[in-house]
């Protein structure tokens, strides 16, 4: 009988039949091996005792299923001293003992369990006619053996979170081969410090400004170069900024430029959008809230409260006690900018229409509507209401009011309603950060404008002085510019540079060295991907399986 050849291999194995089911092929083989080797004493025999049958599943073929039937046979121990009388023979090279899948098709399924996980591996094994419950494919990635470790000598450390604002752990990443290493259960410095003990051929390490991970490096690795992390040495001075413009706010709205001109054939808006009631209470309250906050924030620590009690004791983060603090009042709530409408490209028509005396809004809709406008009448109505002279013969009476009780006030066209409205901090401050040309020429005006503020203008040049010497790595200039700061009198920027001379070896590396901690943030979102695929429930060891394995 002609032996049946397959398109892939079944070592050790003839092939005596092949049958096709409804979705399953089942191969039929039998062992050729003469000869098996006992697995306790390792002595080779030929003696069979007994035959029986293994049904393991293999990888699929043209869309089904594959089922082996192998014949293989137990051979009987010829060392009289063996605990072993029987053993079965080994297949190494296609199944392991016991095991009711070949080892091609464990290693199919655990790539699918790495790339999505356990169960949306599940259904994406059932589309590739793989059977495996996500039970099994998340044993298959906790079997998986650890890769091992290169010698590490510069690494990255950050923080991740378990359980965002309450569990956090600690992310290492070899920043030279840009793999991560390992996932510690906290962020404590006696964690980081034990770690670094265990490896000691680590020349360099790069951080955030965290003060924890600096003393566990000191710690561990009392010799190793810390590198603070350049993008996080920008966001501490924009964070500098924002609170001085917190705090100048009130001399600043008298910088506040007057609005831009009306452009020819613009029709002047009158009146305001409507408010109701429920939306008028709700902006108050969140006002009267945000007053009343930065109240109990000023009250606790003229008290002498430190910053983390009020913190604990508020349920706030201490950078927004810090950003309170900061402020001498609660600013007055900007407007939004306008943004693009679907009502933008028929609005010259209704200018047009305006000019001619069309007061009707129903009759302006159904006219553009005509030309393609595909929404409701509503954004026409407010169109013209914002605009309308006299109220419509229609018009309900409880728009007409123009009190608080309605929300329709008239605005005024004199005095301060001219000036436009002072951005907030974390807008204003990129006018001082960005160069001229990445500025629209409104904003080089606002920028104009606030400059005529001598202590802003003094900022202004001491931060772009800062990005300069970071992203040019001028790491000589570094102690001529914190000096700078501190003879600038300015409160925001003398903690800044206070808080660098602190960390000053590290920042100095960062102005000089090539490494910082933009590979380590990238494995931090890589890991919320995967958290975020296991709908975050998953171990910490299972996550550190999944996590470190390469992919």
């Amino acid at each position: 009988m002609t032996p049946i050849e397959l398109p892939f291999a079944l070592p050790g194995f003839e092939v005596d039949e092949v049958q096709e089911h409804d979705e399953v092929i089942e191969i039929v083989a039998h062992s050729i091996a003469t000869a098996a080797i006992c697995p306790s004493c390792q002595r080779r025999s030929s003696c069979v005792h007994s035959y029986y049958r293994r049904s393991p599943a293999d990888l699929p073929v043209a869309e089904r299923r594959v089922r082996l039937a192998l014949t293989v046979r137990r051979f009987r121990c010829l060392n009289q001293h063996c605990a072993k009388v029987t053993f079965a023979e080994r297949l190494p090279e296609l199944l392991a003992p016991h095991k009711q899948r070949t080892e091609r098709l464990d290693t199919a399924l655990g790539a699918v369990a790495l790339a999505v996980g356990g169960q949306a591996g599940q259904a994406l094994a059932m589309k590739l006619h793989m059977s495996a419950s996500r039970d099994t494919l998340l044993r298959l990635i906790r079997r998986m053996p650890n890769v091992p470790m290169a010698e590490l000598a510069v690494i990255g450390v950050d923080d991740w979170a378990q359980r965002r604002g309450r569990v956090y752990g600690t992310l290492l990443v070899d920043l030279e081969h840009r793999r991560a290493v390992d996932l510690l259960p906290d962020r404590t410095a006696e964690t980081l410090a034990h770690w670094l003990q265990a490896h000691t051929n680590i020349k360099m390490v790069a951080r955030d400004r965290s003060g924890e991970y600096a003393r566990g490096i000191a710690l561990g690795a009392p010799q190793v170069q810390q590198v603070a992390d350049r993008w996080h040495l920008l966001v501490n001075l924009r964070e500098a900024l924002e609170k001085l413009l917190d705090r100048l706010r009130p001399e600043l709205m008298a910088c506040r430029p007057t609005k831009t001109p009306e452009k020819p054939g613009e029709i002047r808006i009158l009146r305001q959008r409507y408010r109701g009631q429920t939306e008028l209470a709700a902006r108050d309250g969140r006002r009267a809230r945000l007053l009343a906050l930065h109240e109990k924030i000023h009250r606790l620590h003229s008290a002498g409260h430190p910053i983390s009690t009020i913190a604990q004791q508020l349920k706030l983060s201490r950078t927004t006690v810090y950003r309170y603090l900061s402020m001498s009042a609660v600013p007055e709530r900007n407007t939004h900018p306008r943004r693009t409408s679907i009502l933008d490209p028929f609005v010259a028509y209704l200018r047009q229409r305006w000019r001619t005396g069309c007061r009707n809004a129903s009759q302006l809709w159904r006219e553009i509507k005509q030309q393609g406008y595909p929404d409701t009448r509503k954004q026409v109505m407010e169109w013209v209401y914002e605009r309308r002279e006299q109220p419509g013969r229609t018009t309900p009476r409880k728009y007409l009011q123009p009190s608080t009780r309605s929300g329709a006030q008239l605005i005024s066209h004199s005095g301060t309603a001219d000036q436009a409205p002072l951005p907030a901090a974390r807008r204003r401050v990129w006018l001082f950060l960005k160069r001229t040309d990445q500025l629209t020429p409104e904003e080089v005006r606002l920028r104009d404008d606030l400059l005529t503020h001598p202590v802003l203008g003094q900022a202004k040049k001491l931060a772009q002085d800062f990005q300069r010497l970071v992203r040019q790595r001028q790491a000589q200039a570094l102690d001529a510019w914190l000096t700078a700061c501190e003879r600038s009198h300015i409160p925001e920027l003398v903690n800044l540079a206070a808080g660098m001379r602190q960390d000053h070896s590290a920042v100095h590396a960062a102005c000089c060295s090539e490494w910082s901690n933009g590979q380590t943030e990238g494995q931090v979102n890589r890991l919320k991907l995967l958290k975020r695929q296991m709908y975050g429930r998953a171990n910490l060891d299972l996550l550190r399986a999944r996590f470190l394995c390469p992919t």
